[in-house]
């Protein structure tokens, strides 16, 4: 029998597979050069799972197999590829010329026409790339080239154990955790091995980078049967230093494949009941258009119609939303001013494409070809575009991304757009809405189901880690998973404000052993999750508005009048603004380990970031004096610090003024989808601004304002 193939208990050929689990989209691995690019080899480490259990068996599939690719600007590298073609034009003439005899020399010098005849023969190769290229530069439509592959070189092979994340051992690149075979995540891939590798950076990434802050590289390799595996923007070479640089907080995508036919759909069932209504129309008598002027007839259905904006003006696309974002955030990579973007969650609406039919999701076990995953994935890309209209342009991100789940990416099943007014969302109204009715009819128990095996094309394409963690120079970035769906608080649920099932007893110790082992005194640590820790109803219950009044005329009863810069105007007490005495702010946020995580967050976060409500929300938290500290104390003051409200990211605008009043736990407004209260406020994302080590800015900004 040949090497490639083992036999298993019975008898059945098994080919032998090893793939690169880790680095991957959501989750590149950041290595740092010189700004002088003196570097010129780098060795990295990361997670391969197999099907087999042989070390020598898998350094065998990953030898020749493993290519990093690198990505350059297309313009940049259309023009670096018009300059090398005029080298070697101007090279070409050069050589041919000396190969002349001495008359024929005389014979260029004295005839221009001469001259020139020759070398146009002689380049003739070299001006047909040059003029290809040139034309290309002009209508270029990816904004991105690939380049010649790296081939790396293996240096070690070594199994990886299993490793909970609160483990000193634990590394959140090339250590497996335990959901990977608990959830059967990865099939029949269930060994595990750390590749230590080793590869060099060629002239063409040096003179790239002399020109842009940092250059990604996809991970590609062959599988058998010639079958190609990409880990696309998996590993990153950036100049930064870490010490004053930007990146992009963003979440609450909702990215789903039937966003980008809902237009189209609506459009024509427009358009079908405008030809309807005009037939109608002229089938009408003239007494019975006058009798009813004088009737009170109900509102009718064109009527409607008739005062509505445009759909194109009002239609909400999510996916639209993010091809626009990337566009935006293109053009500051393109100017060195961004270094990375984090999406917290939501990234998809559902898992399981809306359009597969009942017979066939029960047998697609979340293959990542039919599912969400997949679009978020070519969205991020600019691959397979939908050719359908009211779907626009996109561009493939030219940064890389950090990515954390939310409650809705544990959800399997679409959900009805008519349930609860959702259709608000997106810009319809009721009658809109029901042209949907007959594609994206749904059920209400499964729409509300969640699977962790709904995560697998995430795990498995996109991000492995679900909680991890980076440190960029002084800066540590810890990211968590939040979890889906949680049914202990019932009516949050039925509110449209569905609880988080929270954290995890090893994603606490994951924070402490973090705390003692990483995060350094004066160093500024940021908190990425989806669950808001920090999330108050709009009003104070009826049995606390009693004694709630700053004057005989004014009763206190909304979050919005809780602002801490009011009260300061108003000169009333600092601590009179605290909303968490007075507000349930524990609606729709983490259901476990919540103490636990303000404590954490108060004493060891600058800026805790979140998404969920898709709302914008701001709190501080407070101190509160204590002398004599007893463990009972202590238990007391974790559950009492106190909490306060306002729109801090525009109060305090340097660093200074956020190391004196923070930390901050925000909530950022949905890049996707509206809120259920404000369905306008819609396209967010926050700009976080480092300077000298330090928090100077995190604004919101909007991708249409």
């Amino acid at each position: 029998m040949e090497d490639s193939i083992l036999m298993n208990d019975i008898s059945r050929p098994i080919h032998p597979q090893a793939i690169i689990l880790n680095p991957n989209l959501g989750h590149p691995l950041i290595l740092s050069i010189d700004s002088k690019l003196k570097k010129k080899d780098f060795e990295i480490k990361v997670l391969c799972t197999s099907n087999v259990s042989d070390i020598q068996e898998v350094q065998n599939k990953l030898k020749n197999s493993v290519e990093f690719i690198p990505l350059f600007e297309s313009k940049w590298k259309l023009r670096q590829l018009i300059e090398e073609q005029k080298k070697k034009l101007e090279d070409e003439i050069r050589r041919s010329k000396k190969q002349e005899s001495i008359w024929r020399r005389i014979l260029f010098k004295i005839s221009k026409k001469r001259r020139e005849s020759f070398e146009e023969d002689v380049g003739a190769d070299q001006r047909t790339i040059i003029e290809q290229y040139e034309e290309d530069l002009k209508g270029r439509r990816e904004n991105a080239i690939r380049g010649e592959p790296i081939k790396p070189s293996v240096i070690s092979v070594k199994p990886a154990l299993i490793t909970g994340i609160d483990k000193p051992e634990f590394n959140s690149y090339h250590t497996p955790v335990e959901y990977y075979n608990k959830q059967e995540i990865l099939d029949s891939l269930t060994n595990f091995f750390t590749i230590h590798l080793k590869f060099d950076i060629s002239k063409v990434i040096e003179d790239y980078l002399k020109v842009y802050n940092f250059i990604m590289f996809d991970i590609r390799h062959t599988l058998d049967l010639g079958e190609i595996r990409i880990n696309y923007h998996s590993i990153v070479i950036s100049k930064s230093e870490w010490d004053t640089f930007s990146f992009i907080h963003a979440t609450d995508l909702h990215i789903a494949e039937r966003n980008d036919s809902i237009y189209e759909i609506v459009k024509n069932w427009l358009k079908v009941f405008k030809r309807e209504s005009l037939e109608e129309e002229k089938k009408e008598g003239f007494f019975s258009k006058i009798s009813k002027i004088f009737q009170k007839v109900p509102e009718k259905l064109e009527e409607t119609q008739k005062n509505l904006k445009p759909l194109k003006k009002r239609f909400v696309n999510p996916n639209n939303n993010f091809r626009a974002f990337i566009k935006l955030i293109n053009k500051q990579v393109l100017n060195n001013s961004i270094e990375f973007v984090v999406l917290t969650g939501d990234l998809i609406d559902f898992a399981i494409l809306s359009t597969i039919s009942k017979d066939s999701r029960k047998s697609s076990e979340f293959n990542y070809e039919t599912t969400n995953w997949k679009i978020f994935k070519n969205i991020v890309l600019n691959q397979d575009i939908p050719d359908k209209r009211g779907v626009i342009k996109g561009e493939e991100l030219l940064c890389p991304i950090f990515t954390i789940p939310g409650n809705h990416d544990y959800r399997p099943y679409h959900y009805d757009l008519r349930w609860g007014g959702l259709y608000k969302k997106i810009g319809l109204n009721a009658n809109e809405a029901l042209a949907l009715n007959d594609k994206y009819i749904a059920n209400p128990i499964t729409a509300i189901t969640k699977s962790f095996r709904a995560l697998k094309g995430y795990i498995f394409e996109i991000n492995p880690s679900l909680d991890y963690y980076l440190k960029l120079g002084g800066i540590n970035l810890i990211f968590l998973n939040s979890g889906s769906d949680s049914f202990k608080n019932l009516p949050d649920l039925i509110l449209g404000k569905p609880s988080v099932t929270g954290l995890s007893t090893k994603q606490i110790n994951f924070l402490l052993r973090l705390r003692d082992t990483e995060l350094k005194p004066r160093e500024v640590t940021f908190l990425f999750l989806h669950g808001p820790p920090i999330n108050p109803k709009k009003s104070i219950s009826l049995l606390r508005r009693v004694g709630k009044m700053i004057s005989k005329d004014q009763l206190l009863t909304e979050i919005s009048q809780f602002k801490e810069s009011v009260f300061q105007k108003l000169g009333l007490a600092k601590i009179k603004a605290r909303i968490d005495e007075e507000f349930n702010i524990q609606f729709g946020t983490i259901s476990s380990h919540w103490e636990d995580l303000i404590d954490f967050c108060k004493k060891n976060v600058i800026l805790t970031l979140s998404g969920h409500t898709h709302e914008l929300k701001e709190f501080r938290l407070g101190s509160k004096n204590v002398l004599e500290k007893d463990a009972q104390t202590i238990e007391q003051e974790k559950q009492s610090i106190p909490i306060y409200y306002d729109l801090y990211s525009e109060i305090h605008t340097n660093s200074k003024e956020i190391e004196k009043n923070g930390p901050f736990i925000v909530q950022t407004p949905a890049l996707g989808l509206g809120g259920y209260h404000n369905p306008k406020l819609v396209g967010g994302f926050r700009e976080i601004k480092i300077k000298n080590g330090k928090l100077e800015s995190f604004k919101v900004k909007f991708i249409n304002r």
